[in-house]
């Protein structure tokens, strides 16, 4: 048996049965939380966490993974640029990915993902042109070690895609891919929008669905397919703007869960994110960070736009009437979202999300002796809105040390990072779209 203790630390664990701990150890056993409490004894290695904050690894609920080789692509875009210039004809960006962008995209993703401290992802991942693509993409996936549910996704606007085996190609997959309840580091999921067929394939082989649900017309397309009796707790729901209550309370009723991209969607002009009303609905919330070429992907850059964005329909609401019933979020609330809230939209908070014994020890250790934390009055207000990627110290993902002291293990980083730019050059100079480094995507034809 393997064992790893880590010591004195500030402990959050997102467990309320459990609490927190000023003080406290963590104990993990071939790769599952043992025992949480104060001066533990065990027979293990001991990681000194004087100074650090140990809390659950976070939880990115959606994004596009392949899209890092487009990093930043669409900074100043607004949502009818993206849409137009990503995947609307022949010469759309999206549509040039060879298997090997995406394998190196999704490399380098992963990568990001588990340095930033985000321990799981969902990976809705939009790359499957053909197979080829698809297990370049998993490929990937498992290479790196982050924890994965990877939503086989179709492609859309090119007259190629239904050509494509999709959504029955899930059925190849899922005979060299393991179903997530036995704790699988890479499980499956399906979806895209709010499809009939996609949602009874889910259905009949047991997976969950991703559906982007963006304006009110698609969520009356949802409310259509309870109706069919597809809506149920396996499903999760992707942005959620602008619903009308009865799609809410359809979301609520059935047991769904939803995952908002609060950055995202404030800087694409897509609307105002949905907080407020899933927290209304008491609907379990993630949080995400969707495609990569869009903005940041790390949890503490969306911690800080879910609480700005709640914290200003408040604000809202209070100057344009009388108070409201509705509170202002508390950073523990925002933190949760990133973590366990973030599970239980990925459906894995039977395995991750909190401390809790008996759960797989995907866990981070946050140093909190920097300059952007100390002096250090307030645990989840330091994790929420001052710390950064700087302050990640140490990953681990199923009890498996991938960061230390800063660093990434058994990965050569520089050389991944050679083969993306090379590979995302090409794949611009292939779609015949500019170079934009000093260019506003704006005046793109």
């Amino acid at each position: 048996m393997t064992r790893t203790l880590l010591r004195n630390a500030i402990v959050l664990t997102m467990d309320d049965d459990i609490g927190d701990f000023a003080r406290g150890d963590v104990l993990i056993e071939d790769g599952v939380i043992s025992r949480i409490g104060v001066d533990l004894t065990a027979d293990a290695h001991v990681l000194d966490c004087t100074d650090k904050i140990v809390l659950p690894g976070f939880v990115n609920s959606h994004l596009h993974m392949f899209q890092t080789a487009l990093r930043g692509y669409w900074s100043d875009a607004l949502a009818d640029d993206y849409f137009a210039q990503s995947r609307t004809g022949r010469d759309a960006i999206f549509h040039h990915y060879t298997p090997e962008d995406v394998y190196w995209s999704e490399f380098v993703g992963a990568l990001q993902n588990l340095s930033a401290g985000t321990t799981t992802v969902v990976d809705t991942s939009q790359c499957s042109y053909t197979p080829a693509h698809t297990d370049a993409a998993l490929d990937a996936i498992r290479r790196s070690g982050i924890r994965c549910v990877f939503s086989l996704t179709p492609v859309m606007g090119h007259d190629a895609a239904p050509t494509y085996n999709y959504p029955n190609d899930i059925r190849r997959l899922a005979e060299t891919t393991g179903p997530a309840d036995t704790g699988a580091r890479v499980s499956l999921a399906l979806g895209y929008l709010a499809d009939a067929t996609d949602f009874r394939v889910a259905r009949e082989l047991d997976l969950p669905v991703f559906a982007h649900i963006n304006n009110e017309w698609f969520g009356r397309a949802l409310e259509e397919l309870e109706g069919e009796g597809l809506l149920g707790p396996r499903n999760t729901y992707i942005h959620c703007l602008g619903l009308q209550d009865s799609t809410w309370q359809a979301i609520a009723r059935t047991g769904g869960k939803v995952s908002l991209s609060c950055f995202v969607e404030h800087a694409l002009g897509m609307g105002a994110p949905a907080i407020q009303s899933a927290i209304d609905y008491n609907i379990p919330a993630g949080l995400s960070t969707d495609g990569a070429s869009l903005g940041p992907v790390d949890m503490f850059s969306q911690m800080r736009a879910a609480f700005q964005s709640q914290r200003n329909v408040i604000h809202e609401s209070a100057r344009k009437g009388p108070p409201e019933n509705a509170k202002p979020v508390t950073t523990r609330d925002i933190l949760r979202m990133a973590t366990l809230r973030g599970a239980q939209a990925a459906h894995l908070d039977h395995l991750i999300g909190s401390l809790t014994p008996g759960k797989i020890a995907d866990i981070i250790v946050l140093n909190a002796r920097t300059l952007n934390t100390v002096p250090m009055s307030h645990a989840t207000g330091a994790v929420v809105h001052h710390m950064d990627t700087s302050n990640i110290d140490t990953v681990i993902v199923g009890g498996e040390i991938v960061k230390s002291h800063g660093r990434l293990h058994h990965v050569d980083v520089d050389a991944a990072l050679t083969e993306l730019t090379r590979t995302a050059e090409n794949l611009v100079r292939r779609s015949r779209y500019p170079d934009i480094l000093l260019t506003s995507c704006r005046h793109f034809p």
